[in-house]
């Protein structure tokens, strides 16, 4: 009786690390091939750079629109839905042969990316609610992998296939097919339940808006997304700027990133059976403070400095993720939460690399730019410290049988 159960559960944990791929592969596969975009379609730099930017914009914008479609079809039917429209903009990619179709790849890509994101969230809180830190670290990295691989094999699959960007890009719509094979068991179990009390009727939930604690974690998530985007955009030239070489500063990029990936995995493990995440915010935050002082002081090089805000941009962003799950009750209620912080925040995430290249070009130098960053995690510190202990939760009879794993 507890064997199918256990089984039950690694598939949902596994289905759930397989779809969370699909989520950052569609803009992350971009960067590596812009020159080879630009010179095809003979586009400006402003409108290539547009592929990475729209689909960013678009995950604030339209997230408040996953509640009203989950209200419709289930979360787990609208998961499916948004998936498979990332995998559709994805596969069009494979005939994007002007400018304006690929740009609508990118707005399709980031609506699916909008929706799918904050309903992951309910789904966490719905199948995994003592567990919901573990999760989001898988729901990271999942994400992380999925842009990892996109990002450093998108070169190679091109070369392969002699220099087209097209196929290149196409082939991550791959993501979505394995997605959607194994999120077919969850719907059809979500589809078994939702007969099963299909007599009781469900109370609609809103984004709340009018709550003051909401817009704090907005700001929050806003801040630590913008940070981590700054440092994807701008700690390679800042290597650069230093003296160090083309490769030396690529290594530090993907340093980077490798342990921003690792820690969002590792760091919500630690959280499952705390119920105050202030002081993991606060050395997060840290962390990634100290990188940039031994960066602009060069008392150690890059890669540490990279090392450094790696661990802290891979605590921030899945302990940003578990804030709102901790506050909410039911996983409708989450969805809406996540879907308000995000629309928010991905917007906020979007201006603070623009404020950080501004500063360098008014100063010609990395260095008060990235001193700006210095004061924007100070801002995250002082958020941290108002932030709410973990609500406990009934354990459900599918958790208590997770317990044994």
């Amino acid at each position: 009786m507890v064997q199918p159960n256990k089984r039950t559960i690694l598939w949902s944990i596994f289905a759930l690390f397989v779809i969370s791929m699909n989520l950052r592969a569609a803009i992350t596969s971009i960067s590596p091939v812009l020159k080879d975009i630009q010179s095809d379609l003979h586009i400006s730099s402003i409108t290539v750079s547009l592929l990475t930017s729209i689909p960013v914009f678009c995950m604030g914008i339209f997230a408040p629109v996953a509640g009203k479609l989950s209200d419709r079809w289930g979360i787990e039917r609208t998961i499916a839905l948004a998936i498979l429209l990332i995998g559709a903009s994805t596969a069009l990619r494979l005939v994007s042969t002007f400018s304006s179709l690929l740009l609508l790849t990118a707005v399709l890509a980031g609506i699916g990316i909008a929706i799918a994101g904050p309903l992951i969230s309910g789904f966490i809180k719905e199948h995994f609610p003592q567990h919901s830190s573990a999760m989001i670290g898988v729901y990271s990295a999942g994400m992380g992998i999925g842009a990892s691989l996109s990002a450093g094999l998108v070169v190679p699959v091109m070369e392969l296939f002699h220099q087209s960007w097209n196929i290149a890009l196409a082939v991550w719509s791959v993501f979505a097919v394995m997605g959607i094979l194994v999120w077919i068991p969850i719907m059809k179990k979500s589809a078994q339940k939702k007969t099963e009390s299909a007599l009781s009727p469900q109370p609609k939930t809103t984004l709340p808006w009018g709550n003051r604690y909401a817009w704090r974690l907005t700001l929050m998530f806003g801040l630590q997304s913008g940070t981590y985007y700054s440092f994807a955009t701008w700690l390679a030239p800042k290597a650069l700027e230093m003296g160090y070489t083309s490769s030396y500063a690529a290594t530090t990029a993907t340093v980077f990133s490798i342990i921003q990936m690792v820690g969002s995995l590792i760091i919500p493990l630690f959280l499952d059976r705390n119920v105050n995440r202030r002081p993991w915010l606060i050395l997060s935050a840290m962390s990634s403070m100290l990188g940039i002082v031994l960066l602009l002081t060069g008392m150690a090089s890059p890669v540490l400095c990279a090392v450094l805000m790696g661990i802290g941009a891979g605590g921030l962003f899945p302990l940003t993720m578990i804030l709102p799950l901790d506050e909410t009750s039911t996983p409708k209620e989450a969805s809406q939460w996540t879907a308000m912080i995000q629309f928010g925040g991905y917007l906020i995430s979007g201006i603070v690399p623009i404020v950080v290249g501004a500063v360098k070009d008014m100063t010609n130098t990395y260095n008060y730019a990235f001193m700006a960053l210095l004061f924007v995690f100070a801002a995250v510190i002082l958020l941290s410290l108002k932030v709410r202990k973990k609500r406990e939760a009934p354990i459900p009879l599918q958790e208590e049988k997770a317990a044994s794993l």
